[in-house]
């Protein structure tokens, strides 16, 4: 069984991680600057909009981990999920800055016909997508890790989580164009980047079912022996104890009979 934590197995798996957190860091700061500046929505209602993640997690996030703990394919029970989840939301992401560049368009041609509609149900989407592989790409860690270096572990997916956030609060300052409503294109594009290249490494360098599979049987191997170890101690306490027992009987009856030969004595005086 592992005694030492395999940091760059671990640096692997962390990449789901960070490309969720890059992600939701570009959302939190982009997604309101649309629904005002391009959509002309109130704060109540960019509110509204910027809680519907949350809500959705609520459903979604049990949901899918669930339905990995079940699922058992090529690629493992997690992997398919993250694949799954990443392509979706990458696509309909990457059509999000396309509808509000389309939207402003419309300002310039003087159409009557907005896209608020489809910009909101194909930001929905997005949110499903990134729900779908949320909970599986947390879970993948510990099914991979022994018991005892799950605590560090958790440390450097956390850690890659951080890298993802800054990583888009870099681009978003390198990307983003001056002025109310720039073009977001460029920044969508390099964080779609980004979470499709951390899961295609992640893919192709982690083998999720040989790595449960070690880790159950190290695990297994760690149980027998310390069930072994207690059965082992509780017999040589057990011993311990009749030890105990037997020489307090010996030690009663000789108390017994030293008793009687001093009444003995007393008695011929």
């Amino acid at each position: 069984m592992e005694t030492k934590l395999n940091y760059k197995r671990t640096f692997l798996i962390g990449l789901a991680f960070l490309s969720i957190c890059s992600f939701w860091q570009m959302y939190d700061n982009i997604i309101p600057l649309i629904l005002q500046n391009t959509y002309h929505l109130g704060e109540t209602m960019t509110g509204a909009v910027m809680a519907l993640d949350n809500v959705l997690a609520i459903f979604l996030l049990p949901v899918f981990g669930t339905l990995s703990d079940k699922v058992h394919t090529k690629l493992g029970r997690r992997m398919p999920f993250i694949v799954a989840g990443t392509i979706l939301a990458v696509i309909f992401m990457m059509l999000l800055p396309m509808i509000d560049n389309a939207e402003k368009a419309r300002w310039n041609t003087g159409e009557s016909f907005s896209n608020q509609v489809i910009f909101l149900a194909v930001l929905f989407f997005t949110l499903v997508s990134m729900g779908l592989y949320r909970s599986p790409a947390v879970a993948l860690m510990p099914d991979v890790t022994p018991n005892h270096l799950r605590s560090r572990a958790n440390a450097v997916i956390n850690l890659m989580g951080a890298v993802g956030g800054v990583y888009a609060l870099i681009m978003i300052k390198v990307l983003v164009g001056k002025g109310e409503t720039p073009d977001y294109l460029p920044l969508f594009a390099s964080i779609a980047a980004v979470m499709a290249i951390a899961v295609g490494i992640l893919v192709i360098t982690i083998r999720e079912n040989k790595l449960r599979e070690e880790v159950e049987k190290a695990e297994a191997a760690n149980a027998g022996t310390i069930e072994e170890k207690a059965m082992a101690e509780g017999v040589e306490a057990a011993g311990e104890i009749e030890a105990v027992g037997d020489t307090g009987e010996i030690k009663s009856f000789d108390g017994k009979k030293q008793t009687g030969k001093t009444e003995g004595i007393m008695i011929n005086k």
